[in-house]
This record gives structure tokens, sequence and C-alpha cells, in this order.
């Protein structure tokens, strides 16, 4: 019999500061945990865990102590143990229908200190199965979370070794660059009090890649790329005449 692991490390340390009760008690459960300064480090030795039994007294306790606070885990834990009586004294927290990741990006949201997440994931097994082995990394921060496996990116080495064969010979005209749109954005509000009633900082990556792709697809530059290919004919040729004309 095969066992898969997947043992897992968070990085950075989480402030214990900018956590909720119910996210620590949850996270402390899902996770192993050590402390380290004012925070919490989290890590699976086997991997996460999704299921796991708590005493329905600290569930309670925790979730009255967050609930000021809006939280993805507070909703989904109160839903779950609604229906218990109080005859019950534990409860059986299944989070399969819920990712962790969701729970330390509402930490990420909230934080005035980290501005993203990363979990990484080694993929092991007891037995040297072709399938057994790998890795994950996830970045989380406020409006993403990201990921890509080891699988992820053997699929991007063939992609781009295909990419070359087919696009050999072709070079790039214009690329629209993500941080100068950035600044583009930060240069028109300043310049323009009536273009926009928000913050500069209101504009996300997310906003600004979505836009980028968007006036990529709308964008027809077919006459400058013919002005530019009628351009490099002429200056090929001017090199292949200086060349011809050069002594010896």
């Amino acid at each position: 019999m095969a066992d898969y692991h997947s043992p897992t490390v968070i990085q950075p340390t989480i402030p214990s500061a900018d956590m909720t009760a119910l996210e620590r008690l949850i996270l402390g459960h899902i996770f192993d945990t050590e402390a380290d300064g004012d925070g919490l480090y989290l890590f699976a030795e086997i991997g996460p865990s999704d299921s796991f039994e708590l005493p329905v007294r600290d569930l309670r306790r925790a979730i009255a102590a967050s609930a000021d606070t809006e939280s993805t885990v507070n909703a989904y834990i109160s839903e779950r143990i609604a229906a218990l009586t109080d005859d019950d004294t534990h409860v059986e927290i299944d989070l399969s229908g819920m990712s962790w990741e969701f729970i330390l990006q509402d930490i990420v949201r909230r934080s005035p200190t980290l501005d993203h997440v990363t979990a990484i994931s080694a993929f092991t097994c007891t037995r040297m199965r072709p399938d057994g082995f790998g890795g994950m990394a996830v970045v989380i921060t406020a409006d993403a979370i990201r990921g890509k496996s080891t699988n992820d990116i053997v699929e991007d080495f063939l992609g781009d070794d295909a990419h070359d064969a087919l696009y050999a010979g072709t070079h790039v005209l214009l690329r629209v660059r993500e941080h100068a749109v950035k600044e583009q954005i930060a240069e028109a509000i300043g310049a323009d009090p009536d273009l926009t009633s928000i913050n500069p900082d209101a504009v996300t990556e997310s906003d600004i890649r979505s836009a980028c792709l968007d006036v990529v697809a709308c964008s027809d530059l077919s006459e400058e790329q013919g002005a530019a290919e009628f351009r490099a004919a002429v200056a090929a040729i001017r090199a292949a005449e200086r060349r011809d004309q050069a002594p010896g």
C-alpha cells in the first residue's frame, strides 16, 4: 500500500494580532504550529488536515470572540454547528467544502503588515510511483490566490518549446507593460481631478492586468506592423549593399 503525503510550509509567520480567535483555532488544527515571536509559524509534516473533531464549547467561544470581524471561516463554521443541540459536546469539522487558502486570504486582507502569504508543498509517496512526486507553490494576496504545480511547470516548458518552434523568426513589436500602466494611472488621476473620485491605490493589479488584456485584444496594429516590416526590409537591403561593397 502506498501512502501519499503533502508536507507544507506557510511563510511568513502569521502575526497573532491579525487572526481572529476562530481562525487561530481552525488553522491550529489544519496545520502544526510553532510560536515565532508575536506570531505563529504554520506547517504540516504529513499534509494539511481538512477533517478533525473539536469541542463545541471551544468553537462557540471562538465564534463569539470573532463575531465583530468579517471572516469566511466564521460564516462556514457557524452554519455547520447551527443544528447542534445542548447535548452535543463535540463536532466533526469537515473543511472539504472550503479551502484553507481562503482563511489565509482573509488574514492578508485585514493585516497591516502582510501583503502576501506563500504555501509551498511537496508531494511525496512511500513507494516510488510515477504519480507520487512533485510539488505546488501558492501565492495568496488580498486580490488573488495563484498556484502552480510542478506538472504545470513541465507543461509550460513543453508549451514554450512548441511556441518557439511556431514563432521562430518572429520578433515582438510592442509590449503593454503593466508597471507602466500603473504609473499612468497615478499620473492621469493626479492631472485630471474630474477623471474619477477613486484613489490610485484602489486600482488593483488584477484590474490592470484585465485592462491590458482587453486593450491588446481590441487593438489593430496591422498598419504599424506593416510599416515596421517595410522599414526592416529596407534596412536589410542596405546592410546587404554595404556588405557587397566592402573591399575584399
